[in-house]
């Protein structure tokens, strides 16, 4: 259901293709679902609320999709979103009642340069 629904939304894959089919993303929402943006400090409430938004957001953005982990009701996406060429790397919490998601956090993270004093504990990590 997870990969469906990024594979849906643009989101690249390993194994899939590049799509952009709001509606069929949002399947995996409740209609109640909440949708978090903290450092934005916005909640978008409800399925249809949440398709609007994203029908109208004005770019096109790219994504590449790096893990999914959880079990349960509790998954975690971990992803890197190209926002105006850009990267950001990206966590999304998704928690699911009666198998939809009723809630999702999203937090968005932006690259920096390591400073200099750990460099001899710290190698350099690829973006996979």
């Amino acid at each position: 259901m997870i990969k469906d629904h990024f594979d849906a939304s643009g989101i690249t894959v390993a194994g899939g293709g590049p799509g952009d089919d709001i509606v069929r993303a949002s399947e995996i929402y409740a209609d109640d679902a909440v949708l978090e943006f903290p450092q934005g400090g916005e909640r978008i409430r409800g399925k249809a609320n949440i398709i609007a938004m994203r029908s109208a957001y004005p770019a096109r953005l790219d994504f590449q999709m790096h893990r999914t982990i959880g079990c349960h009701d509790l998954w975690v996406n971990e992803y890197v979103v190209l926002y105006d060429d850009e990267p950001l790397n990206v966590v999304g919490i998704m928690e699911f009642r009666n198998g939809k998601v009723f809630r999702e956090r999203v937090y968005f993270g932006e690259p920096w340069d390591p400073p200099a004093w750990r460099a001899q504990w710290a190698e350099p990590m690829d973006n996979a």
